[in-house]
C-alpha cells in the first residue's frame, strides 16, 4: 500500500511540476516576446510613477498630472464594490495617499472614467453620469474628497483631456455592451461615438464635435495640434493613435451646434501596446497613460509587470 501512495505521490507531483515548468517557460516567453510584438510601443515608453492599489483590489480608470503641485492622481473603481478611490502619487515627497469619493455627501460608488487637472481643479469623467468638477484643495489631509454634483454633456463621459484653454470628453462605444447614439457616417463608414470640445469654463456648449470609432479610451491633443487616441478592448491589444491636423476630416455636419470632424483610422500612425490602455494625459513632451489589466480583477498584466504610469514620447 505504501508503494502504491508513493507512486501516485511522484505521479502528482510530476504533474503539478510539470505545470509549473510550462507556466514558467510561457512567462519567461511573454517576458521576452513582449518586446518583439510590441517593439514600437517599448522603443517610446518611459516610467513616470507607480500606479498603486492594483494589488488592493482598486482598478484604475483615469490618470492625470497637477503641474501646478507636482504629482499625480489616479482615479477608479474597488472590484469588491466598496467606495470608489482617488490616488495621489507625490514623486517629490515619495508619499502615496487615497481618498474615497463622496458625492452629494454620500458614499460614491461610481465605475469612473477619465480624470483630468487643469486650472486648481480635477475634473473626472463617470460614464453616463456627467463630468464632476472639484477642488483640487480637497487633495489634503481629510481622506474624503466631496466631488459634487454631475455636469450633464451630450456624450456618456467616458474619458476626458484638457489643455488648459478647452476640455474634451469622449465616449466608449461597443455596439453590443455600451451602445452610443451619436451617430456619423462618412463614406459608408459609420461611427457611433464622439469627442466633444468645450472651453474650459462651459460644459454646456459644444464647439467642435470629434467623431471616432468604438473602444476608444483615452484622447489627448498635444501642443503640435496632433490628436493621439487610445483605444483597447479586453484582452487584445491596445492602440495608440495619432492623428495630425491634416488626416481630420471636414463632415460637412454640423452636431448641437458644433462642426463635426471625422477621424478614420487608417489616415493615422497607429502603436501597438500591451492591453487594456485607458485615460491620456499630456506632459513635457509625452503621452501620460496607464493600463488597468495589471490589477487583481484581471491578473495578467503582472505579467508584463505594468505596476506603472507611463510617458510616451509620440513627437
Amino acid at each position: 500500500m505504501k508503494k502504491i501512495f508513493k507512486i501516485i505521490a511522484k505521479v502528482i507531483g510530476g504533474i503539478v511540476g510539470g505545470a509549473v515548468a510550462l507556466f514558467l517557460l510561457a512567462w519567461i516567453g511573454l517576458a521576452i516576446g513582449k518586446y518583439f510584438i510590441y517593439w514600437d510601443y517599448y522603443k517610446i515608453r518611459s516610467k513616470e510613477a507607480r500606479n498603486p492599489g492594483l494589488n488592493n483590489g482598486y482598478v484604475s480608470q483615469g490618470c492625470t498630472y497637477n503641474d501646478d503641485e507636482a504629482y499625480y492622481v489616479t482615479a477608479g473603481y474597488m472590484a469588491d464594490d466598496t467606495v470608489s478611490r482617488l490616488y495621489k502619487i507625490d514623486k517629490k515627497n515619495k508619499k502615496i495617499t487615497y481618498y474615497t469619493m463622496t458625492s452629494g455627501g454620500k458614499d460614491f460608488y461610481g465605475h469612473t472614467g477619465g480624470l483630468q487637472y487643469t486650472g486648481g481643479y480635477f475634473y473626472l469623467a463617470n460614464e453616463s453620469d456627467g463630468v464632476y468638477k472639484f477642488s483640487a484643495s480637497l487633495l489634503g489631509d481629510n481622506k474624503t474628497v466631496e466631488i459634487g454634483s454631475p455636469i450633464m454633456v451630450n456624450n456618456h463621459s467616458s474619458y476626458i483631456f484638457s489643455d488648459d484653454k478647452y476640455i474634451y470628453v469622449g465616449e466608449y462605444n461597443d455596439d453590443n455592451n455600451y451602445p452610443c447614439t451619436n451617430e456619423i457616417v462618412y463614406n459608408g463608414k459609420i461611427h457611433r461615438a464622439i469627442v466633444t470640445k468645450y472651453a474650459v469654463n462651459d460644459l454646456s456648449k459644444p464647439l467642435e464635435i470629434y467623431s471616432v470609432e468604438n473602444n476608444m479610451q483615452g484622447f489627448a491633443v498635444t501642443p503640435a495640434g496632433n490628436i493621439v487616441l487610445s483605444r483597447s478592448y479586453a484582452l487584445y491589444s491596445s492602440n495608440f493613435y495619432v492623428y495630425t491636423p491634416e488626416s481630420l476630416i471636414d463632415t460637412g455636419k454640423t452636431m448641437d451646434g458644433a462642426k463635426v470632424w471625422f477621424l478614420d483610422k487608417e489616415n493615422a500612425r497607429d502603436i501597438k501596446a500591451p492591453p487594456m490602455s485607458e485615460d491620456l494625459d499630456y506632459k513635457d513632451g509625452k503621452i501620460i497613460y496607464m493600463a488597468e489589466f495589471a490589477c487583481n480583477k484581471y491578473i495578467v498584466g503582472k505579467l508584463f509587470f505594468d505596476y506603472f504610469i507611463y510617458g510616451l514620447r509620440l513627437e
